[in-house]
């Protein structure tokens, strides 16, 4: 491998906050580089074609660089562009959003500001840390994996976590040599310990769950009762069994220890309980803001009936089930579904009810019929399968709540030919980091009313301006006015979308799955004042 060093500047952020460089006329991804910064990069070579480049020195900070807070940033791996002020997060993360949505479903939307957090740090309810022994410290530690490998790098305080968290991760370590409990080893596959999982809610109470390799863990009562002493805001311990040599945290086989097994949440005053493998947002102070998005997109009304797919413990659903006539609610986990039910009979809410399911299977085996659909699916997004039935069903609305705007984009492509997007509202759940959840507002396509009228050839004569208002000179039109392209396609949508006869396509796809890009509302109101303009509107 050779390496040279060259100066660029940098034009802008990828999806992965690397910055964006061109050299020799491509684009190179930089890490720790910001749009306006110029920099010394040591660039190398493999079999002659650019592998990598790193930065040698930077020659000027943008005005959007901050000093990172965390000590360990960027070595952990956690969060990706702390360096960058969070303002600038927020818009980096509405145009991501745009740019997934524009790439991968091919439509040009509008997508309103990110909503953030006054103050983005202790936000995350929910950590789930690697406990490892290191050799150097002599001792057990909890951290996170340095980005791309499996190499702990030792945390005494994240600023992302509550700090009632901190407090129980470093009780945890100092009972550890007391009870014998030895880090799992990977490699050897030893030890009983392997994640320190914890959950804390807005009461500022927590339910902490050991990942274990084995459920007889000895000693395990007394280990509990003496930290839960320590740390008396636990409200209870579980041991989650997971023997398996593998990268998935969790086993399947939860174990009740100590205390209660259940933490306790209030969201737009219901209460909600979270047991260890429920599905819960992650961010304690963006939740009613999440929530309450979604409830507004979906327009509901008191005689609605509501799917909420892939519900988890339910929260949406039963955040908006007193708007509307029932709640049906559809989640595979079975922990999950016992707790909506329990959240349900917790709150007195009598019009919802849930089902477990996989959401596909059941929406393609159901007759019921639903005027809202609600769609939080795991960060792989749902299925053409489910979104086909979807369609198929035509709900009034439909609201999708996504953690990972690509899948996002992938399913909203599916919805194209049925239901077009009214709104996009990123929400940073994950300040600091490249994650972001969107909320999506879909509405059912309806063909425009229209009056049929009858009229003799002698009452319709063809202008010469109509006969020769051809595509080039409606594209040549636009242009010299307002100084943007549009494509004969978009040309093609709107008369069709107006009752004009177009002409043959002899350039068809060649398959008929092909689903064709959408002109975007600026360009179809030019290409309307244009028809207008040559008597055709």
């Amino acid at each position: 491998m050779t390496k040279k060093t060259t100066t660029v500047l940098c034009d802008g952020l990828d999806d992965f906050g690397r910055g964006i460089v061109r050299i020799d006329g491509k684009a190179v991804f930089v890490e720790d580089l910001l749009p306006g910064e110029r920099a010394v990069l040591d660039t190398f070579f493999s079999y002659g074609k650019l592998d990598h480049a790193e930065v040698q020195k930077r020659l000027n900070d943008s005005p959007d660089r901050v000093k990172p807070r965390c000590p360990y940033y960027p070595s952990c791996g956690g969060c990706q562009i702390q360096h960058l002020a969070y303002n600038k997060q927020l818009l980096y993360k509405q145009q991501k959003v745009k740019e997934l949505i524009h790439k991968f479903a091919h439509l040009d939307v509008d997508v309103l500001p990110t909503l953030g957090l006054e103050n983005p740090w202790r936000f995350r309810n929910k950590v789930q840390k690697p406990v490892r022994y290191l050799p150097k410290a002599g001792k057990a530690a909890c951290g996170f994996y340095r980005q791309g490998t499996h190499d702990l790098v030792a945390i005494d305080d994240c600023l992302l976590e509550s700090e009632l968290a901190t407090r129980i991760t470093k009780t945890f370590l100092s009972l550890l040599p007391r009870y014998r409990y030895r880090p799992y080893d990977e490699d050897k596959g030893t030890g009983e310990i392997r994640h320190l999982l914890i959950k804390t809610s807005s009461l500022n109470q927590a339910l902490v769950t050991l990942v274990v390799t084995r459920g007889d863990l000895p000693g395990r009562v007394n280990f509990a009762r003496d930290l839960v002493k320590k740390v008396p805001e636990i409200v209870g311990v579980v041991l989650n069994v997971n023997p398996r040599h593998t990268n998935v945290i969790l086993g399947e086989r939860d174990v009740p220890v100590y205390g209660k097994t259940h933490l306790l949440d209030v969201i737009f005053g219901k209460k909600f309980l979270i047991s260890t493998q429920s599905f819960y947002q992650t961010n304690t102070y963006q939740i009613e803001t999440l929530y309450q998005t979604a409830i507004d997109f979906a327009g509901l009304r008191k005689e609605d009936r509501v799917l909420d797919s892939y519900c988890g413990t339910g929260t949406i659903g039963l955040s908006l089930a007193d708007k509307v006539k029932e709640v049906v609610g559809v989640e595979i986990v079975p922990s999950a579904v016992r707790d909506a039910v329990l959240n349900a009979k917790n709150n007195d809410i009598s019009n919802a009810r849930f089902y477990r399911d996989d959401a596909t299977k059941f929406l393609l085996s159901t007759d019921q019929r639903f005027d809202v659909v609600l769609m939080d699916p795991p960060r792989k997004g749902s299925t053409p399968e489910f979104i086909g039935a979807v369609k198929k069903m035509k709900p009034r609305k439909v609201v999708y709540v996504s953690c990972d705007p690509v899948t996002l984009s992938r399913d909203l492509a599916l919805f194209k030919d049925g239901y077009g997007i009214e709104k996009v509202q990123p929400v940073d759940l994950f300040p600091h980091s490249l994650h972001v959840e969107t909320v999506v507002s879909l509405a059912q396509r309806h063909i425009k009313d229209s009056v049929l009228v009858s009229f003799t050839s002698d009452e319709l004569p063809i202008t010469k301006t109509e006969a020769s208002a051809t595509y080039q000179e409606i594209q040549k039109f636009i242009y010299d006015k307002h100084r943007i392209k549009v494509s004969t396609l978009d040309i093609a949508q709107v008369k069709e979308e107006c009752g004009i006869k177009k002409r043959v396509n002899y350039n068809k796809p060649k398959s008929d799955k092909y689903d064709q890009p959408r002109v975007t509302q600026e360009k179809e109101a030019l290409i309307k004042e244009a028809l207008k303009e040559f008597k055709m509107l």
